[in-house]
């Protein structure tokens, strides 16, 4: 093999990585938001990617993801919350007013 055949196995093992990663991190997003609402006292609906970049978080390189979640407090009314993660932490679960069921 030369040198560049190596390089182009390389490159393409590291996407595929990547992918794997980004797949893994978006089902514990997924198992945490369930959790987070019925936590909450929540009906989880959905959740969806945002977005997706790479970025420096405490001299870390990693994954920066932005989600939207999808929830209803009452049965009726459907609200959108954001969950920011880096890698697979989540740093942020912000969810907008919503009406209290009784």
């Amino acid at each position: 093999m030369t040198s560049v055949n190596i390089l182009i196995l390389v490159i393409i093992i590291a996407i595929a990585f990547q992918f794997w990663r980004l797949r893994g991190i978006g089902e514990y997003t997924i198992r945490f938001a369930k959790q987070y609402c019925e936590r909450e006292g929540l009906q989880y609906v959905s959740l969806a990617r945002v977005s997706t970049k790479i970025g420096i978080f405490k001299g870390k390189v990693d994954w920066l993801n932005k989600y939207e979640l999808s929830f209803s407090s009452d049965g009726e009314n459907l609200y959108t919350g954001t969950i920011s993660t880096v890698g697979s932490r989540v740093v942020s679960v912000d969810l907008p007013a919503f009406r209290i069921a009784n």
